[in-house]
C-alpha cells in the first residue's frame, strides 16, 4: 500500500547549527532599537495599568468615531426627507396619462 521510501526513516542531510544570541549593548537587550529617523525606540511589556489605559484610549477613539458617524446621519436625514418629498410630489403632480417616449 505505501511507498518503500515512506516506510524507511529519513536520514539527516546535515548537522543542525545552533547560533548563540547576539550580544546587545545596554540592559534592555532586544527591546531597544536605534534608527536614523526616529532615534532610539524602547519596546517594553505592558503592565496592568498600561493595558487598562490603552484599552480606555481605544474605547475613547471608538466612541468618538461613533459620535461622528451618528452626527453625519443626523445631517443626512433632512436631505433624505427632502428627496423623498420631491419624489412623492413628482408622482402626485405628474400626469398619469402622459405617454412615455
Amino acid at each position: 500500500m505505501g511507498d518503500q521510501k515512506s516506510e524507511r526513516p529519513e536520514r539527516p542531510r546535515g548537522e543542525v547549527e545552533i547560533l548563540p544570541p547576539e550580544d546587545r549593548n545596554g540592559p534592555w537587550g532586544d527591546a531597544v532599537y536605534s534608527t536614523k529617523r526616529f532615534g532610539t525606540v524602547k519596546i517594553v511589556r505592558l503592565g496592568p495599568v498600561g493595558g487598562a489605559l490603552l484599552g480606555l484610549g481605544f474605547f475613547g477613539l471608538i466612541t468618538l468615531g461613533f459620535l461622528f458617524l451618528s452626527g453625519v446621519m443626523l445631517l443626512l436625514l433632512p436631505i433624505a426627507g427632502v428627496l423623498t418629498l420631491g419624489a412623492v410630489l413628482s408622482g402626485v403632480l405628474a400626469n398619469p396619462f402622459k405617454r412615455l417616449r
